[in-house]
């Protein structure tokens, strides 16, 4: 058995299409992070636009100047400290009836550059967060915020999933009892106090997760001729004619392409994995996951949630792995199998669904849509059957894993059932 496996893992590499694709894509994710790092901008306390390695300093630098646990106490000073640097030379009643765009314009007059971009801390709109409504600036929430408001921070988060529930993902979807009792369970469960801090490195790896959808591609373009390679080339009548040709050989087929996508995955998980953590820095992983969002529902830390992604993931790449295998067993064109995944990664985030919660629902299940910091752990994504409550975590993790239990079998009874011609 060993030596088929051998024998069938040189056969898969040895194809000049699989090793310019497979080398092509390491190679552009390479690509992609390294402009990722060297694209990221903003701006110095001095007012100037920085970039790359500089600009990452920068952010870790400020997120570093307000790093600790979110107390109740701790946040009503953060809270009166910035009252009173938003209101030092406006009246805060002068802000509360304007609307955004009148309240932004007063303020831009009073203040200067400086100050203004201050007033504009991404930490303190995150710390506002909680109350931020209706479209108002952070300066004109802070204005109405006494101090049994700011005490209530905690309670605050909580109203922001009910808010969340009752917009149904901006009208689109109407969250029935068992989900809105599955959501408020879960966020009641996330710990608290929360702390803040820096964790760049983990948030860039989510940021770019959906990168790997390349990483699956490659995937299935090096596994579509293992069957159909067969059939086209055919050398199928003297394989199935062997000894072993209906037996072990289809189970080496199968093993090679599971751990040749294992191995594929876990090198363009490095790719992008290793380059965000070495220039964005690897601390920060202890922290919730909850420094991306006060309103993310899940107790989880950002080194968890980022590997949860990465897992889910690598279940993605063996389900589509699994699929790739049934169709080259099944079809004698390559393009057509290669096609057919590719429309399952890459279409699918294309086909428009903003209208349609139903339609959104669905088109999450794929990778381009599944693998998106802002929709796996943010969006509230879930899939109800009378009183059972499923997330998108859960259900892609459950899909995915039983699309290979069935592929792959299948693969292996199509192929070796086929009838030579």
């Amino acid at each position: 058995m060993l030596d088929l496996v051998r024998f069938e893992l040189k056969k898969l590499l040895a194809r000049r299409t699989s090793q310019v694709v497979a080398v092509g894509v390491l190679a552009l994710l390479c690509v992609i992070m390294a402009l990722n790092v060297v694209q990221t901008k903003t701006r110095s306390d001095a007012g100037e636009i920085v970039g790359g390695t500089a600009a990452i300093a920068q952010q870790k630098a400020r997120a570093e100047a307000h790093e600790g646990v979110l107390t109740v106490e701790r946040v009503q000073e953060e809270v009166a400290a910035y009252k009173a640097l938003a209101f030092s030379k406006v009246d805060p009643a002068q802000v509360e009836g304007l609307n955004a765009e009148a309240a932004y314009t007063l303020m831009n007059e009073a203040y200067s550059e400086d100050e203004f971009r201050a007033i504009y801390d991404t930490y303190f709109s995150y710390l506002l967060s909680p109350w931020i409504t209706g479209g108002l600036e952070q300066y004109q929430v802070a204005a109405q915020l006494g101090d049994e408001d700011v005490a209530g921070f905690y309670g605050a988060v909580a109203a922001m999933l009910q808010r969340a529930l009752d917009d149904g993902m901006g009208g689109t979807w109407t969250f029935s009892d068992a989900e809105r009792a599955y959501w408020t369970d879960k966020q009641a469960g996330v710990g608290e106090p929360l702390a803040y801090g820096y964790a760049g490195g983990w948030a860039d790896v989510m940021a770019c997760i959906g990168f790997l959808a390349f990483a699956m591609v490659a995937v299935c373009v090096v596994l579509t001729p293992v069957f159909a390679g067969e059939y086209q080339d055919r050398t199928d009548a003297v394989l199935l004619a062997a000894r072993y040709g209906r037996s072990k050989l289809v189970a080496a087929k199968i093993v090679v392409s599971l751990l040749f996508a294992t191995a594929y995955f876990a090198l363009a998980t490095a790719v992008i994995m290793g380059v965000a953590l070495a220039f964005f820095g690897a601390e920060g992983g202890d922290l919730p996951v909850q420094v991306l969002g006060l309103g993310i529902p899940y107790d989880l830390t950002m080194a968890e949630a980022t590997w949860t992604a990465v897992g889910l993931g690598y279940l993605m790449t063996l389900g589509l792995a699994g699929l790739t295998l049934l169709l080259s067993s099944k079809l004698r064109s390559q393009l057509a199998i290669f096609a057919a995944c590719a429309a399952l990664i890459f279409l699918t985030g294309m086909i428009p669904s903003g209208g349609s919660g139903a339609l959104q629902h669905v088109l999450y299940l794929f990778p381009i849509n599944a693998l998106n910091d802002q929709v796996l752990y943010n969006a509230l994504v879930s899939y109800p059957v009378g009183p059972l409550v499923v997330d998108l975590v859960g259900l892609l993790a459950v899909a995915y894993a039983l699309v290979l239990v069935v592929c792959a079998p299948l693969a292996a009874r199509a192929f070796r059932r086929h009838q030579v011609m």
